[in-house]
This record gives C-alpha cells, sequence and structure tokens, in this order.
C-alpha cells in the first residue's frame, strides 16, 4: 500500500568511505552517472545534438516556406515549456524581419495539444509548427496535410508504438528524440530545448541557401528562455539541459531580458543570483499560472512584449493569477488531507475527484499530495457536472512507470499522454471508480518496496571535510535539479553542543556540535514538535543524533554549515 509520509526512511546510496574532498567529488558523480568532463558547459557541445532525428531537415523546410514568405503557424502548449518555446520561435521570426507567422496558445478549455482552430482559422496557412505538443495529434495533422500544408512537429513526449511501429501523427517532419528510430544519444530534452537546438539548426540551413537575410546569434532572450522551459519542465539536469541551463542562468544574472526581469521582480528575487531552484520555484510557476487559471497567451503575451508599460501590466496580471494558482492549490491540499485523515487508504496508488477542483491545478496538488501526504501514484481529477467530463493529472513514484499504466488503461480513457512520472488524462467522470479499480490492480503487480517512501543520503560524509574547499567543490556540481539533485549528506552520532530558537515565529534551530560545526535547521523546532506530539522541540545539549543534510554557506558568519533536513535516531539502509 501507499505510505504516510511523516518521515522517510533514510537509504546511503554509496558505502564507500571518503578521506577527501576528491573522493566526495567522485562518488556524487559516480551515484548519478557523470563524470568530470560533462561539467565543461560549453555552448559549442551542443553542436552534436544536432543529429536529433528530423532536425535538420525539419529546419531546412522551416527555412525554405520563409524564404518563399509562406505563411506559418506556430502552436505550443499553454505550460512553461511549450510557452517558452514559441516566444523563442517568435523572438527569431522577429529579429529576422519576418512578419508573415501566427501563434496560437490553447486555452485549458480546449486542453492539451493541437486545438483544431489552429488549421481551420488558417487555411491559408503553408506550415504549420507544432511545440510541445504534436506528437499523438493525428487528426489536426491530418487535416492540415489534407488542405495541402506541411507540418513540423518539435515534442519529446513519449511515442507510443502499435506492434508494427511507431503510432505518431502524419507530420512532414517530426522531431522527437524518443521517436524510436532517432539515434541522438541522448533522450531528455524538452520542447523548450529542442526549440533552441532547432532554430541553430534553421541559422545553419539559411547559411546554406546563401540568403541575404541576417540571423541572431542564439544568446541572450534566447538561452534565457530555453533554461526557464528546461528547468520548470522537471527534464534531467545532466548533458544537453546542463549547458542549456547553465548558460541561460548566465543571461538571467545579468538582466539581459526584460520580461523575466519583471518576472524575477515580482518574485522579490531582485538582486539575488539565481539558480536553478529560482527558476523552478518561482518564475517557472508564474508562466504556468498563465495557463492554468486563465490564459496561455498571457504569459506569452509578456514573453514576447518589448514596451515598458505593456511588460509592467502583463507582469502584473500574471501576480495575481499567481496569487489565485497558490489560494486554489491550497484548498485543494487542504481538502484533501482532510479526506484522508477521516479515512486513511489502503491502497497502492491514490484516486480523487471533485467538482469543485480547479483544473489548471490539480496536476500541482498531485504533486504536493505525493510528496507530503501519502507516498503513492496519484491521480486527481476536476469533474465537469455539465459535461460529465473529468480532467485529471498523474504524478508516480519512482519505479512505477505512468504512462505505461495508463495504456493498460487506455480503454477506459477519452485522451491521456505524458511520461513515465507524469500524465494528463481525461476521462467521463462516472467511469473514474472503475480507473481507479484497474490502477490499482497495475500496482499490485509491483514489489511493495516501491510505494514505501525514503530518502537518498548520497554518502557518508566526516564533518572534518566540511569546510570552504568543499563547498567551492561542490559549486561546480551546479545547476541542480532533476537527474542531478543538491548532494545530501549524512553522518552518525553526533553530540549537540547548542540549541538556539530564532526567527520572527521562533521556528528555527541553530545548532552546534562537539566539533564545532554549525547546522541550520530551517523550521526544526516545528518538525520536532511535529515529531513528538508536543509544542516543545525536546532537543538541548548532550544529546547525540544522526544528521541528514546539505551544505551550505553562511554569508554573514562567514562560515560552511550544514543545513540539516532530517535529524534523529535511523535505521540507515544501502540503496538497491
Amino acid at each position: 500500500m501507499g505510505q504516510d509520509i511523516a518521515r522517510p526512511r533514510w537509504k546511503i546510496v554509496n558505502s564507500r568511505k571518503v578521506a577527501t574532498v576528491s573522493e566526495v567529488i567522485d562518488i556524487l558523480l559516480e551515484n548519478r552517472n557523470l563524470d568530470r568532463a560533462s561539467f565543461s558547459g560549453d555552448l559549442k557541445e551542443l553542436a552534436q545534438h544536432l543529429c536529433i532525428r528530423g532536425m535538420v531537415e525539419g529546419a531546412g523546410l522551416l527555412a525554405k516556406h520563409i524564404a518563399a514568405g509562406d505563411k506559418v503557424v506556430v502552436v505550443a502548449d499553454y505550460d512553461c515549456d511549450g510557452i517558452t518555446s514559441a516566444a523563442q520561435m517568435a523572438h527569431f521570426f522577429r529579429d529576422i524581419g519576418y512578419h508573415n507567422f501566427e501563434v496560437v496558445i490553447p486555452s485549458r478549455r480546449e486542453g492539451y495539444g493541437i486545438p483544431p482552430r489552429a488549421v481551420t482559422d488558417n487555411p491559408d496557412a503553408k506550415l504549420f509548427v507544432a511545440l510541445d505538443c504534436g506528437t499523438l495529434d493525428h487528426r489536426p495533422v491530418a487535416q492540415a496535410r489534407s488542405m495541402g500544408a506541411q507540418f513540423i512537429v518539435i515534442d519529446h513526449h513519449e511515442v507510443p508504438c502499435n506492434g508494427a511501429g511507431p503510432d505518431h501523427a502524419p507530420a512532414t517532419v517530426l522531431i522527437n528524440p524518443k521517436h524510436p528510430e532517432c539515434g541522438s544519444p541522448f533522450k531528455e530534452f524538452c520542447a523548450a530545448g529542442l526549440t533552441f537546438l532547432f532554430l541553430a539548426a534553421l541559422r545553419q540551413a539559411f547559411r546554406k541557401m546563401n540568403t541575404a537575410m541576417s540571423f541572431p546569434r542564439l544568446g541572450g532572450k534566447y538561452l534565457a528562455l530555453a533554461a526557464t522551459g528546461t528547468v520548470s519542465d522537471l527534464v534531467p539536469l545532466v548533458s544537453g539541459n546542463r549547458i542549456l541551463t547553465q548558460s541561460g542562468l548566465r543571461n538571467l544574472n545579468e538582466n539581459s531580458f526584460a520580461p523575466l526581469c519583471e518576472l524575477v521582480q515580482g518574485a522579490g528575487l531582485t538582486g539575488k543570483t539565481l539558480t536553478a531552484g529560482h527558476i523552478g520555484f518561482y518564475l517557472g510557476p508564474r508562466i504556468n499560472a498563465a495557463g492554468r487559471i486563465s490564459e496561455g497567451q498571457i504569459a506569452y503575451d509578456l514573453l514576447t512584449a518589448r514596451e515598458p508599460a505593456k511588460l509592467a501590466g502583463l507582469a502584473a496580471e500574471i501576480e495575481k493569477l499567481n496569487g489565485e494558482r497558490r489560494a486554489q492549490e491550497e484548498k485543494i491540499i487542504e481538502e484533501i488531507g482532510s479526506r484522508l485523515a477521516k479515512k486513511p487508504p489502503k491502497t497502492r496508488t491514490l484516486v480523487l475527484a471533485s467538482p469543485g477542483w480547479q483544473p489548471g491545478v490539480v496536476g500541482i496538488a498531485a504533486s504536493k499530495v505525493q510528496q507530503n501526504l501519502y507516498f503513492a501514484p496519484v491521480v486527481i481529477f476536476s469533474m465537469d457536472e455539465a459535461s460529465g467530463i473529468a480532467r485529471g493529472s498523474a504524478r508516480s513514484v519512482p519505479g512505477f512507470d505512468i504512462h505505461r499504466a495508463l495504456s493498460r488503461c487506455s480503454s477506459l480513457l477519452i485522451r491521456w499522454g505524458g511520461h513515465k512520472a507524469a500524465a494528463g488524462l481525461t476521462i467521463e467522470s462516472e467511469r473514474i471508480d472503475e480507473f481507479a479499480e484497474r490502477l490499482e490492480e497495475i500496482a499490485s503487480e509491483y514489489p511493495a518496496r516501491i510505494f514505501i517512501p525514503y530518502g537518498k543520503v548520497d554518502l557518508e560524509l566526516p564533518l572534518a571535510l566540511v569546510g570552504p574547499e568543499l563547498l567551492r567543490e561542490l559549486q561546480t556540481l551546479e545547476p541542480h535539479g532533476m537527474g542531478n539533485p543538491v548532494p545530501v549528506f549524512g553522518v552518525r552520532g553526533q553530540k549537540v553542543n547548542s540549541v538556539k530558537v530564532f526567527g520572527k515565529e521562533k521556528n528555527h534551530l541553530r545548532l552546534e556540535f562537539a566539533n564545532g560545526v554549525e547546522a541550520i535547521w530551517w523550521r526544526g523546532a516545528q518538525s520536532l514538535a511535529a515529531q513528538n506530539g508536543k509544542i516543545s522541540s525536546g532537543l538541548v545539549p548532550g544529546q547525540v543524533k544522526d544528521i541528514i543534510f546539505r551544505l551550505a554557506g553562511d554569508s554573514f558568519r562567514n562560515r560552511t554549515v550544514l543545513e540539516i533536513v532530517d535529524l534523529g535516531h535511523f535505521e540507515w539502509e544501502w540503496f538497491d
């Protein structure tokens, strides 16, 4: 069965003992299946990824249509990945002085994928380009082709097979690294990264045509947009994704792109050195809020606006929508928490539905429920009582492929698609219970250990190695994200020398251990209170504890400190 996540178990990924900083870095890279050479971060290394199936052919096709002055229609999904992809394409067209194009951003009411109006409203279009969608959009792609238009799909969603071969829409060119015939060794670009690569290939195509057209360098805004989409779409920050994110962050921190600077200001991050975490927790959610609460077009308009007054107005609107998104999210989480408390589930999966839940927020809610309330594959539906249709989002756990599971439930679903870890789906409301039973049956075939929460500790770290040298070396592993998480360390049996409570609400702890190493535990007082069932933390000098921690720099005290993740007495297990 799924598990309540009051406290996870901790598993150590690597059991080797370390005595030097270099050994620590070697183990961290080994744990992530990375090597030191992959951290050079040179933009030139992205050229090797232009071998993705269809990339050169698609770029050549678009170049010919532009040279002929043909109308081009760009269609992009309404999430951060799709919108940052569309913004890159629009900026490129503008920068080369090409204006015979339109961009279509579907509304959430229309759902994921290419909306029919993108084709029917543009009968004069000679070329359609789909970004972050299109792989499975058979009907609109076929309709456009029947009208004499050509179609390029740039996507990264799974390409299902029908037994004889891949079952995808009949695009003129499909650029998707997950196509079984794509020989590219790296499959994990999102649409924003693929769009950046496509524009690089487009520049090369123009060179080969020897046109008089000038084309922009792909720095500044292009890298900033590619990085924002990449981090927000939760793809692994390794290989080409790492290069894009690292370079994009450099441009973001140079404040070179006004639309994202507006979002940075709204998030209260002005003057701070931005990290991948800032994109993931502050910028990406703001861009997503437009499509989830209102219209994704608003975010697209912001990312392509140039006039200061328009930028400020759109940014203010997005701040308002983001506040509504957070309120709706909190409402759903609170209601689900109450449901689970009244009737604790005894299943390996969790399927929940309500007509009162905002459909644009169920995906975030599913993630939060899984992270904070119940460790299981979670599916949350928003039901439309008028149509009898429910739209939902699924989030899975490591080891349970939700895309494969949904393929086995496809006879119950109207439409679905996604990845191993996350998916979107639509179903008739009256079939939700049947779907829940089927999903649970599929989960019952898996080992029970998959549904028990645990946290990963990279290695046991002697506190003698904690210091500026290790912190400097750890910073070379950034940016962190999916596939390259922030290193987590463990140490056993450390004596607490002092405990101080601080913060406006007196909920943070500053600790010192017997060897003089300092630690910060954000919200540590309330964490211990929750564990002990009392307001007092119960933590006093002289106690001996095991510590799970990350490393951070304390700029005010000019020291390297432990950022405590968990503290107590743990049963240490080895990761298998």
